[in-house]
């Protein structure tokens, strides 16, 4: 059980971390290099590189996380909170109309995933076994 719980943390943390690096490419926005290629400007190296650790170690605690039969609904709750720091943080690197955009993508996103994962919870848990409707 608590492994259960060093794995959560984990996939939480890697979650946000990838959600910031969205949220610190769009603070600084994308610049035409050679042969038309667009990327990061100089300086945001340390966004790309937690957007693949970050992608690669919470795509691992969600396998984990399945492989030790967690309900999906729980695990839906990890990239969750991921979206909601990611919305917290484009707000704080920037207020101009693109963060705004970035940072209420990011809270609906999450909002719909919560919901989601909540309704699936309820109906999972009705007494009859069966979805409740509505």
């Amino acid at each position: 059980m608590r492994t259960l719980w060093w794995i959560v943390a984990l996939g939480v943390i890697a979650f946000s971390a990838f959600f910031w690096s969205i949220g610190g490419s769009v603070h600084l926005g994308l610049e035409e290099h050679a042969r038309g290629r667009y990327g990061l400007p100089d300086g945001g190296e340390r966004y790309t590189y937690a957007l693949f650790a970050g992608g690669v170690i919470a795509l691992g605690s969600v396998m984990l996380l399945a492989d030790r039969r967690v309900p999906g609904w729980k695990i839906l709750l990890l990239p969750a909170s991921g979206l909601w720091f990611g919305a917290a943080s484009v707000l704080v690197l920037g207020q101009q109309t693109r963060h705004w955009i970035a940072a209420c993508a990011m809270g609906v996103a999450g909002s719909v995933m919560t919901l989601a994962a909540l309704r699936r919870g309820r109906a999972s848990q009705s007494p009859t076994g069966r979805r409740t409707p509505g």
